[in-house]
């Protein structure tokens, strides 16, 4: 039998499921039993004992079914159908391994049997799975999904919030459990409390659980394919919790019974219901020696060739940072129609949702009366509850939600009312949405928007007024835009929905009421390089999101002082190109970067590391960088009023440049509102 189609429906025959265990026991034998030459530079987490759950589970499904699994997903992987000799590559870092070398042991994938990934971060790749089953629903072709994890998740928040969505939606997801009693070395009994199975805890969210012997691989089969067809008919998510019992130490080839975390006599009574035995009793079938030869010339053979194969080319490791776009950019026909930025927004995103049948907005409040600060109005009466939808508190689940349906073949924009709400789900963006199409080597995409709303103003405080653009920049992977105008946020906007790559998008809610001009129609713009809102020769002010509005202001000012400032929008913090910067500080010979961010590691830091390093003129003065204090932004107005640098400090700054500050005249600058209000029809309380 080809060792490609180990998932195919002869998979159930008892000869096939006895087979398909004793494979895996082999396979994962001889990666214990070589594991000490050290070639394979990488962890690896061992199945033996539990093979029937994988191989029961699998058995069940089709090869266009889906399957996800964590960092023990060596059985998953085989029972699905994955390539043998690929998976040895991948573990002994080769070119020619499923993932290229670049994620060895604990990230695996074979789409082409349908085992989409593994990833070892304990519950992450659940709500990732249950975003997949989001697209099997979707495309309506029975497709299901199966995501296995482990006891230990089941104290993730995360899983909990993903299992709440998948019922919430009805999605067509086996979740299996395969419950080996210990995370790492900590048994179930100081992680859950007692009277309570891992079962009970998932019946709480009001989807079907069932219980099988996770060492019966009969009943394991049996169990699972009950479920599987129910889900082909829309029956809603199922739990399935499996009893069972890894032999080895948690990562690594060896026993580690005599450390103490578990009695020698607890291995040997779980040793004795050894899945192979159980299985050749119970299917009344034992393998051949001739089966037994052909298994084990296989696993030889593709050990010696995984060996024997080339380590990737070290120039491939920054290969697959990002995705490569296609996008032809649309110039936008010439139109005098004035927008506001939220306006600009909403039409962006009405227009992607209508050309893309695959996009669709979610977050807290998107469909509400207020629409996200109109930026969502009216989207869900035009396009449907499936594609503008709210979503449970659970940022963190729904940005692997977002990344799942993503990978599968969606495009999701996912919206923060504040940037401080999306930290919650810094695994997911940082640790998944970023580095997947890397850590796969580039055979999937994450083509997601996530926007993200800074406040600030109006007592919004230490939580609610961050703008970490600066953060997510230091992440390879993700892209960051922060447009300034209405017209650069609905070309940018379409860009990055357009985009295959993880886009963030920050914008500060005081750019919402902002008006300019946006032509109507489609129109696209680079998400890479920067704009000069302003040309001057004496100074030059680089900036970026509402720090524009407050640098225009500044450069306005600086003429009643004869001084030409020339400013600079960033519009993109990553990736950045700094060129046009350099170019301008080169005729200028004098920068003031205004950051509205802290000071330490900032883009403004960037910047003038850049000038230090790439500028072929030496500067007539100091470069000065305007940020936020070291310290969280207060909520009293007394307190905050020194905490953002307004055009009145840029001014002044400005003035040092040119050994002027004598001259600095306080009474000619005139604020046109208070420090926290962009302009007098702006009010609380949000």
């Amino acid at each position: 039998m080809d060792k490609q189609l180990i998932s195919s429906e002869s998979m159930s025959s008892p000869l096939e499921l006895l087979r398909a265990m004793t494979r895996i026991r082999m396979v994962e034998e001889e990666i214990a039993k070589r594991y000490p030459e050290q070639q394979m530079r990488c962890p690896v987490h061992l199945s033996i004992g539990q093979e029937a759950a994988a191989v029961g589970v699998c058995a069940a499904l089709q090869p266009t079914d889906w399957a996800f699994s964590g960092h023990r997903n060596h059985a998953h992987y085989l029972a699905k159908g994955g390539n043998l000799k690929a998976m040895l590559a991948e573990i002994y870092g080769k070119a020619t391994g499923c993932c290229g070398g670049k994620g060895g042991s604990m990230h695996l994938s074979d789409q082409a049997a349908g085992f989409i990934a593994a990833t070892p971060i304990v519950g992450s790749t659940v709500p990732i799975a249950v975003g997949a089953a989001l697209t099997a629903q979707r495309e309506g072709k029975g497709r299901v999904v199966v995501v296995f994890l482990g006891d230990g998740a089941m104290e993730a928040g995360v899983v909990h919030e993903s299992l709440n969505f998948a019922t919430l939606k009805n999605l067509p997801i086996l979740f299996v459990c395969e419950n080996n009693l210990y995370s790492v070395y900590s048994p179930l009994s100081v992680r859950q409390p007692p009277n309570r199975s891992i079962s009970d805890l998932a019946a709480g969210h009001g989807l079907k659980t069932i219980r099988a012997d996770g060492n019966n691989v009969q009943e394991v089969y049996t169990t699972a394919s009950a479920a599987v067809q129910e889900l082909r008919h829309d029956s809603g998510p199922v739990f399935m919790e499996l009893p069972t019992y890894r032999w080895l130490e948690h990562c690594g080839p060896g026993y580690d019974n005599n450390i103490g975390y578990r009695t020698d006599s607890e291995f040997q009574e779980w040793k004795k219901r050894d899945p192979l035995i159980i299985g050749s009793h119970n299917l009344t079938v034992s393998l051949e020696t001739l089966h037994i030869n052909n298994i084990r010339r296989e696993i030889e053979e593709d050990f010696t060739a995984a060996i024997s194969d080339p380590f990737p080319d070290p120039a491939s490791a920054s290969l697959h940072v990002y995705a490569t776009c296609t996008t032809s950019f649309a110039t936008p026909v010439k139109d005098t129609r004035e927008l506001t930025y939220a306006e600009a927004l909403q039409e962006a995103q009405d227009i992607c949702l209508k050309r893309y049948d695959n996009c669709y907005l979610m977050g807290l409040g998107v469909p509400d009366p207020k629409g996200i600060f109109g930026t969502t109005k009216g989207l869900r009466e035009k396009y449907g509850n499936e594609r503008v939808f709210d979503i449970p508190l659970a940022e963190n689940a729904m940005t692997g939600v977002a990344i799942g349906s993503a990978i599968t073949g969606l495009r999701p924009v996912f919206i923060h009312q504040r940037l401080d709400f999306s930290l919650v789900s810094i695994d997911q963006i940082v640790n998944q949405a970023a580095k997947w199409y890397y850590m796969f080597n580039g055979m999937m995409n994450v083509p997601l928007v996530i926007r993200m709303i800074i406040g600030r103003g109006w007592g919004q405080g230490p939580q609610h007024s961050q703008s970490l653009h600066a953060w997510f920049a230091h992440v390879p992977g993700l892209k960051v835009i922060m447009p300034s105008s209405p017209y650069d946020a609905k070309g940018m906007l379409i860009s990055a929905i357009e985009d295959n790559n993880p886009v963030l998008l920050l914008e500060h809610r005081w750019l919402h009421s902002v008006k300019g001009n946006v032509p109507a129609g489609y129109y696209s713009l680079p998400l890479t390089g920067c704009s000069r809102v302003i040309e001057g020769k004496d100074i030059t002010l680089v900036t970026l999101g509402y720090g524009v509005i407050v640098c225009r202001a500044a450069s306005h000012e600086l003429k009643k002082y004869n001084i030409s400032a020339e400013v600079i929008d960033i519009r993109s913090v990553q990736p950045l190109y700094s060129n046009s910067i350099i170019d301008s500080v080169d005729k200028t010979r004098r920068l003031i970067v205004v950051d509205y961010a802290e000071s330490t590691c900032s883009i403004a830091a960037e910047i003038i590391a850049r000038i230090a390093e790439e500028s072929k003129e030496d500067l007539y003065a100091k470069p000065i960088r305007l940020t936020f204090p070291d310290h969280p932004c207060p909520t009293s107005p007394a307190l905050s009023k020194g905490y953002y640098k307004d055009a009145f400090d840029i001014v002044f700054s400005a003035l040092t440049q040119f050994d002027r500050t004598s001259e600095f005249d306080p009474s000619s600058y005139i604020a046109e509102t208070f420090h926290d209000q962009p302009n007098p029809s702006y009010t609380g309380p949000f």
